[in-house]
């Protein structure tokens, strides 16, 4: 087991980073049944862009719908459910556009 997912706990605060590059945070989601993120603060964010990848240490790739569209979600202040498509992935990395970093704190259930 991974060190992330041995000291992950569900309410963990992460800052998203606008690159999937290997510094990028993404956390364990592979066991748990659903959940989401809650952002109180956009930093001027304007959309996540959901990737995963099979590894704490792997390059997170684009999580894509059944349709071939990339799988993203709009950032606002409030909480936001992590998308069907992001089920099954071991880690999941929320990927933002238009500012730098924003924290959101991941809210999971198992």
């Amino acid at each position: 087991m991974a060190i992330i997912e041995r000291f992950f706990s569900p309410g963990s605060v992460i800052t998203a980073c606008s690159s999937a590059a290997t510094t990028t945070p993404r956390f364990p989601f592979g066991r748990w049944a659903g959940g989401g993120v809650l952002i109180t603060n956009t930093n001027s964010a304007t959309q996540i862009n959901w990737y995963a990848s099979s590894g704490n240490e792997t390059v997170p790739v684009q999580v894509y719908g059944a349709d071939g569209s990339a799988v993203t979600s709009a950032v606002t202040v409030g909480g936001i459910p992590i998308p069907d498509a992001c089920f099954g992935y071991p880690y999941v990395a929320p990927i933002i556009t238009g500012a730098a970093s924003c924290q959101m704190t991941v809210c999971v259930k198992g």
